[in-house]
């Protein structure tokens, strides 16, 4: 029956795309003012929040039923069932984030994006708010740009799948990336077969089997790679990625290397990860450790040569700042300017590699030491406001600041003279933000706060990011 109900979606997904092939995601007009206190509230938002009261008051039911009453038998049916009501919800969450979309939100909001609103908004990762915005994508009807047609989805039969609660978003997300890699000369019926296909695999199976569905489908799409432009896949599937240090402080990095980046990798480590065994004892390193070093040591060529391009003014170095007192205790850690945590005996191992610029705060933060000749200039000023303020300092940004560009404060008009005093960062999105709509920017004890224009703020309220440095409380 369910799968009859998917099937029956596709068909009439694919005549209605058919009839109408230019399409846009589906909102309402994109103005929009902000609800004012004491405004009237519209008829649509009176019924959504009586559903969701109603939802609160069935779900604080659910969780106050006596569950030691019921039988093996009737609490692995009522797990199951509940689990399938609940998967139902991103129905409701696709739908806003695209009305949000739809409305131009992120831009009224002066995010940069539609994950950073929604970040800001729902206290989502930057991660989880791009899958989110992909799936208000791929998962909500559409309008067409001609004739303003509602169109389903891109994909009806994951949409159709949710609806109905037997698959959960990891399903989902996994089959619309793996569609999302199809070839473009795949004819368009092709793919809503391995839809349909993927969907009904999903409903019987756990994300990790799906996943190997997903690749063996895609490989079944394209068997002999002649329909895909080699090159144009590379490009669009390439990507690698440093993950978030765990509790030791290891990174994890993962991706997919095009092919032609992957040999010249291979070509640059192969000589560095050969084994080095001494007179007295063999090189009794994993071949996955011996590459782990040939990168270490590949990067450190690159930080000691001077060919690395400048990133908005710093040259391609490692900055890493401690406190005074860690390094005589040799204990603690220090941080690099993206943010990383190197444990001090590291650093006073590397204090003296090229490339390598340690630069020393007291307790009361302030700067005592900077390990270059120059104790000024433009190096040093960048640095240590970079330090001082962690990244963008635009409320709620999260921009880390090897990424931001150098904004004078309002004082820089006037004086035409450039002072740490005078420098925050910002990034590119809100450095835009800030000159073309007349915000201005004061570092008053360390700390940047930025001031609205009266028409955004009359009381013009000055603001300061918390995400890098929190105010004391």
């Amino acid at each position: 029956m369910i799968l009859k109900y998917i099937s029956g979606r596709c068909d009439q997904a694919r005549e209605l795309s058919a009839a109408v092939p230019i399409v846009i995601v589906m909102s309402t007009t994109p103005e929009h003012s902000p609800q004012q206190t004491g405004a009237p509230v519209s008829a649509s938002a009176i019924e959504f929040d009586e559903a969701l009261e109603a939802l609160g008051g069935a779900l604080d039911r659910l969780a106050a039923v006596d569950r030691t009453g019921m039988t093996e038998v009737e609490v692995e049916d009522r797990l199951r069932r509940y689990v399938t009501e609940t998967r139902r919800t991103p129905v409701v969450t696709n739908a806003m984030v695209a009305e949000a979309m739809g409305r131009c939100l992120p831009v009224l909001r002066r995010c940069s994006s539609t994950a950073d609103y929604l970040r800001n908004l729902i206290r989502v990762t930057a991660g989880e708010g791009k899958a989110l915005e992909r799936d208000a994508v791929d998962l909500v009807p559409r309008r067409s740009l001609t004739t303003g047609e509602v169109l389903p989805p891109r994909h009806p039969a994951v949409a159709a799948a949710i609806e109905l609660g037997v698959i959960s978003t990891a399903h989902a997300r996994l089959i619309t990336d793996t569609l999302r890699q199809a070839p473009a000369a795949v004819p368009a019926h092709a793919v809503a077969r391995a839809e349909v296909k993927l969907v009904r695999s999903a409903t019987r199976h756990d994300p990790n089997t799906l996943r190997r569905r997903c690749e063996e489908e895609l490989d079944r799409l394209d068997p002999d790679g002649s329909l895909g432009n080699h090159t144009e896949h590379h490009d669009r599937v390439r990507w690698l990625r440093l993950g978030n240090p765990n509790k030791h402080g290891m990174v994890p990095i993962r991706g997919l290397l095009r092919p032609d980046t992957a040999a010249k990798v291979i070509a640059a480590l192969s000589p560095l990860a050969a084994p080095q065994p001494t007179r007295d004892a063999p090189d009794l390193r994993s071949p996955e450790q011996r590459d782990h070093d040939a990168l270490d040591a590949l990067a450190q060529m690159a930080l000691a040569s001077d060919n690395l391009p400048n990133r908005h003014g710093f040259p391609g170095k490692l900055l890493i700042t401690a406190r005074l007192a860690d390094l005589e205790n040799r204990t603690g850690f220090a941080t690099t300017i993206h943010g990383g945590k190197i444990p001090i005996r590291d650093l006073l191992r590397m204090g003296a590699d090229l490339g390598v610029i340690p630069v020393v705060f007291d307790t009361d933060g302030q700067l005592l030491h900077f390990g270059e000749e120059q104790r000024l200039g433009t190096l040093a000023q960048r640095c240590a406001y970079w330090l001082l303020d962690g990244g963008c300092t635009f409320e709620n940004c999260t921009i880390p600041a090897i990424w931001c560009q150098g904004a004078h404060g309002e004082d820089f008009l006037s004086s035409r003279r450039t002072s740490i005093d005078d420098l925050g960062p910002l990034c590119g999105y809100h450095h835009r933000l800030v000159d073309n709509q007349g915000w201005t920017m004061r570092r008053v004890n360390n700390r940047i706060w930025i001031t609205p224009p009266k028409w955004i703020d009359p009381d013009q309220t000055p603001r300061t990011n918390e995400h890098f440095r929190p105010l004391q409380e």
